[in-house]
């Protein structure tokens, strides 16, 4: 069991080392968080500029740019699964992964999670240092940084599952890219991507705290600005509750698409 665990980080390993031969390319596109962070800066100052309160929804200005800069980093370092998973469905690379002495599922997670740590950090960084000298810092919780972690990596787990399982819609369909865009924006909107979901109106609100997209985006996003240990162990939970629902509709979709691929010509 350990060599086959190897061999998995080993996946994730040569996915870090290629992206890190192209690290200049994530940096230079790390522009444009700069621009969207100094945009998000402006219109946060002006809002509680008008406001009647020092915050909003227990928010500062310091604590919600930092949010952003987290639920950004979390979205931004998600790579594209279901388009890699949509290509090999076509192409026919799915018949000669399916040969090899790996699970499907799991090669790709691995190398799904050894891009998305090395792009996570680049964007934290880039955003960081911007927030930090437009709005300063804000008390981070130094000692819950291993509980983080972890929230961290349910969440991009969460991602992975939710993405493949679009991705492997193309067994039945042509082109899963518009569905993508769909659903990624639905989980967008309710998991509190652009602004915190504390903020919407009450009926939103409620239906974005039933579904799971929150734990996937923003919920994340709060802890890391507003550390509690009680706050880690509710979401934590929800989140293991959730992941197990998840790898359970993306087994179930890949397996009944395993039996209907029909691969032309190879």
């Amino acid at each position: 069991m350990r060599r086959v665990w190897l061999k998995y980080l080993e996946v994730s390993r040569t996915t870090v080392r290629s992206r890190w031969a192209y690290l200049w390319d994530q940096v230079l596109g790390g522009l444009f968080l700069v621009i969207i962070m100094f945009v998000y800066v402006q219109l946060w100052r002006t809002t509680y500029a008008s406001g009647s309160g020092g915050d909003f929804a227990g928010y500062t200005l310091p604590e919600i740019i930092w949010y952003l800069v987290f639920a950004e980093a979390i979205i931004l370092s998600l790579p594209r699964i279901d388009a890699v998973l949509d290509q090999e469905v076509k192409d026919g690379d799915l018949a000669l992964r399916l040969n090899k002495p790996y699970n499907y599922l799991l090669f790709h997670y691995f190398s799904f999670m050894g891009d998305c740590l090395l792009r996570v950090v680049t964007w934290l960084v880039i955003g960081g240092v911007t927030v930090y000298l437009l709005v300063g810092g804000f008390p981070f919780r130094w000692e819950g940084l291993p509980a983080m972690f972890s929230v961290f990596l349910i969440t991009q787990t969460l991602n992975f599952c939710y993405g493949a399982s679009i991705g492997m819609a193309s067994f039945w369909v042509e082109d899963v890219s518009g569905l993508y865009l769909l659903l990624d924006k639905v989980k967008w909107v309710l998991g509190g991507f652009m602004i915190p979901i504390e903020l919407y109106p009450a009926t939103i609100r409620r239906i974005a705290e039933a579904l799971p997209f929150r734990h996937m985006v923003g919920g994340p996003a709060r802890l890391f600005v507003k550390f509690s240990w009680a706050g880690a162990g509710e979401l934590l939970l929800l989140q293991g509750l959730w992941l197990l629902a998840f790898v359970g509709v993306c087994l179930a979709i890949f397996r009944l698409g395993v039996r209907k691929v029909d691969v032309n010509g190879g």
